[in-house]
């Protein structure tokens, strides 16, 4: 059941990491998930808003965010554009020891470390992307420099990737039932906790409130609703069991900038356009 909201690394290099420019032209939102691997994000326009760790971490241009394996983390996007290298844990261990439990400072904008870590990184995609000379010996050249500097440089030795077993498992039913009336009490009892205690340990692990989580996958899915369909919005929010179109309306402006009746609204415009 893992498998559903972690991701595999498909290989597409010669170091065996896979590397992609990524270009998003719309809003959007990827549900809290982990990764069998370290994933270096780097963003060359746009924005990218974070939640790793407990912590919110915005990540604009020029910037880069480096997630460990494991940690639960979610993802909200304006349009942008951005680097992505996923590293899989058999490629870290000939250089670290349990790169599995490594966590990175990734608040550390104006050290010469970072500045260093985000040339080679896009060093690093040029010469993915435009294959000069030799460029398979500068990639393995450039990708060392850069494991040694996240590793050496840009970790945090006092702490270490966190235990979220139990979490993980609330945020795979919140994923795979999230067209159902859920509230915190029916989720507590599913899992045998008291409601306050499941509250309170989802926040402090995922860093928002597990309400609060509950209703951003809902309101993710009738945004892609409201884009991809015609259906009637009310009807919307009834598929997607949102009971409260008040509080939904609410925290979709929060996510998305507009209300629901905006997005469907544009979308007309940019139908009678074509």
């Amino acid at each position: 059941m893992d498998e559903l909201h972690h991701e595999n690394v498909v290989v597409n290099t010669n170091i065996g990491i896979r590397f992609w420019r990524s270009q998003v032209n719309t809003s959007g939102y990827v549900p809290f998930h982990w990764h069998s691997s370290i994933e270096i994000v780097c963003v060359l326009a746009g924005r990218l808003d974070f939640t790793i760790n407990g912590q919110q971490l915005a990540v604009t241009a020029d910037q880069f965010i480096v997630i460990p394996s494991g940690v639960v983390h979610d993802v909200a996007n304006l349009p942008n554009t951005a680097y992505v290298l996923q590293v899989p844990l058999k490629v870290l261990k000939p250089y670290v020891a349990h790169p599995e439990q490594v966590i990175f400072a990734n608040n550390q904008l104006a050290s010469p470390a970072y500045a260093q870590a985000l040339d080679l990184i896009k060093k690093f995609a040029k010469l993915q992307l435009h294959h000069p000379p030799a460029f398979r010996f500068d990639s393995e050249i450039t990708f060392a420099a850069l494991l040694k500097i996240l590793f050496t440089r840009l970790n945090d030795p006092d702490r270490q990737v966190p235990n979220t077993n139990n979490v993980k498992q609330l945020i795979i039913f919140i994923n795979n039932h999230s067209t159902a009336p859920l509230t915190v009490a029916a989720l507590a009892r599913r899992f045998g906790y008291n409601p306050s205690y499941l509250s309170r340990r989802f926040k402090e692990q995922v860093g928002i409130s597990l309400i609060h989580y509950i209703y951003v996958v809902k309101l993710n899915h009738l945004y892609n609703d409201l884009i991809n369909t015609d259906t009637d919005i009310k009807q919307l929010f009834q598929k997607n069991g949102l009971t409260n179109p008040r509080t939904a309306r609410k925290f979709f402006r929060e996510m998305f900038g507009k209300l629901p009746n905006d997005v469907r609204r544009e979308k007309k415009s940019k139908k009678s356009a074509h």
